[in-house]
């Protein structure tokens, strides 16, 4: 072969690589970059979300947190009516997070929350009579309660925080899909989950590692009374439990945390 048929031989095969193999791959690659980009970039700088004021002479705070696409309205805001009516003592108040104009995107829900946490956590530390704080999650709403451990623990290590996750979603920010599953608990003194395995959302429906999990699928089964969705059901079957002093973890105490140790998980029938 001479030359210049080497040549363009060399250069046609060349040509067709890229048409064939190179170019192909450059919109999926831009795409990712783009995703990834639009899912971790931290903004808005800062939130639009109210603070819970702790009352005088109150030293343990409840916070409710709802999940992607809710509103205190869903649930949060009639749970923490009837704890302040039937549960909680003089020392202790409930209050809910409304962050539900951040909580729509499904790529960017789960960063926001985790913000959003880091946000109030930074902010309610710096009341010094708060002793304890009791964060409860749903879903994306788990990610506003690791980000509120993490700064709580961060800003005042000294509140003990207690952490409890309802059929959390365990996706961070579109692509990490066990983040979730793998630190939600990981930063707080008490730490317990309540899932269903057969609901269909990510990461919700496996026992989280830094956690003690409750399956509590079979009771939703097995109850005729309850219509909602099997990711909803964590929030009824723990809303009824604490209301009916029926949960060991709402105040465990030293035996019921022998009795039910992290990484551990117990199917409840």
């Amino acid at each position: 072969m001479s030359f210049f048929k080497k040549k363009v031989y060399g250069r046609t095969v060349k040509f067709w690589f890229i048409v064939l193999f190179i170019l192909p791959g450059i919109p999926p690659l831009v795409a990712t970059v783009g995703l990834v980009i639009f899912s971790y970039f931290p903004w808005p700088i800062s939130f639009d979300v109210n603070t819970p004021q702790l009352r005088q002479h109150q030293d343990e705070l409840i916070l409710l947190v709802h999940g992607k696409d809710d509103s205190p309205a869903t649930w949060s805001d009639s749970f923490a009516l009837e704890l302040q009516q039937q549960v909680l003592d003089h020392n202790q108040q409930v209050a809910t997070v409304d962050w539900q104009k951040y909580s729509t995107n499904i790529f960017r829900c789960s960063n926001n929350g985790r913000r959003i946490g880091r946000q109030l956590g930074k902010a309610l530390a710096m009341n010094k009579d708060l002793k304890r704080v009791h964060l409860v999650g749903h879903s994306a709403g788990s990610f506003v309660v690791y980000g509120l451990c993490e700064s709580l623990r961060h800003e005042n290590p000294d509140v003990l925080v207690h952490t409890t996750y309802l059929d959390p979603l365990g996706v961070y920010s579109g692509m990490n899909w066990h983040f979730g599953t793998r630190n939600f608990g990981r930063c707080a003194d008490i730490s317990d989950a309540y899932i269903d395995i057969n609901d269909n959302v990510p990461g919700s429906n496996v026992p989280v590692e830094n956690a003690h999990t409750f399956d509590v699928s079979a009771l939703r089964i097995n109850d005729d009374e309850y219509t909602g969705s099997a990711h909803m059901w964590p929030i009824e079957y723990y809303r009824r439990a604490v209301l009916s002093e029926q949960l060991p973890f709402w105040a465990p105490s030293k035996d019921v945390l022998r009795r039910y140790p992290p990484q551990q998980h117990t199917v409840v029938r």
